[in-house]
């Protein structure tokens, strides 16, 4: 009996290595949107798993649906969603963005007139599993192929971040959670970012155009003008632009670099 036991440890092992593979990624655009996209995908031992998972996706947002997918010996599902904005992502999050009281704070945004700042705070978390020694082992160790990794994609390089591989000047940021699928446990995964209002920084250079304009203007017509009465009043003018323009850059620089908290 022993020797079965040890055998069908070793069969299963061998059967499971590189059965399953999932991927779950966001991509925030410039403008705000999200787009959520998560795969699974596996062989015949874990397709009932995926179902399940299939199952939960749909009924925490009955506007996605899962597309089949096969590729070579494997065969899952799919999914593709877009979000106008990240408030609307964060209303209809799933599981692993959910905030899970304790553990972590989900999505938190700190708004600004230049950008907003965002804080993306995940967790997931996934029992170890309950099996004997010998076949924890074998299991554990035929199961490293496994694949399960978690990434977001941002339009600008992150401010802070704990993901494991950083790319693309900081824009790429990936996080491995086959160990936690596999040996159980849990995982954080955190980055803040900003997103920048392209619109009101182009009313902000606009308005400090005039009020350069209209100092360079009263400036001219003061050393033009010959009677000192009025040339007072242009000088006074010109100081008020020229102060209400520095006034204005030193307001912008300090709102684009003081930290948030």
């Amino acid at each position: 009996m022993k020797n079965f036991f040890a055998a069908a440890i070793i069969l299963i092992g061998t059967i499971c290595a590189g059965c399953f593979q999932a991927e779950s990624d966001l991509t925030i655009t410039d403008d705000g949107a999200v787009k959520q996209h998560s795969k699974l995908i596996g062989n015949a031992l874990v397709i009932r798993q995926i179902e399940d998972w299939k199952e939960r996706s749909e009924q925490l947002n009955p506007a996605v649906k899962g597309n089949l997918i096969v590729e070579g010996d494997l065969r899952g599902y799919e999914f593709a969603y877009d979000y106008p904005d990240v408030e609307s992502f964060a209303n209809s999050a799933g599981d692993l963005y959910a905030v899970q009281g304790g553990k972590n704070r989900g999505i938190s945004r700190h708004e600004g007139w230049f950008f907003d700042v965002y804080d993306f705070d995940f967790y997931w978390t996934s029992p170890p599993a309950n099996l004997p020694p010998e076949a924890s082992f074998m299991i554990q160790s035929a199961l490293s192929g496994v694949k399960f990794d978690f990434s977001i994609r941002l339009p600008y390089a992150l401010e802070t971040s704990n993901a494991e591989e950083i790319s693309a000047d900081g824009k790429i940021l990936k996080w491995n959670l086959a160990p936690v699928l596999i040996h159980g446990g849990e995982k954080s995964m955190q980055v803040r970012f900003k997103l920048w209002h392209k619109e009101k920084i182009a009313l902000t250079a606009a308005v400090e155009l005039l009020l350069l304009a209209a100092m360079i203007f009263f400036f001219r017509k003061a050393r033009a003008e010959d009677f000192d009465d009025l040339r007072r009043d242009l000088i006074f003018k010109r100081n008020v632009f020229a102060g209400l323009s520095v006034a204005l850059a030193i307001i912008s620089a300090y709102m684009i670099l003081a930290p948030v908290k």
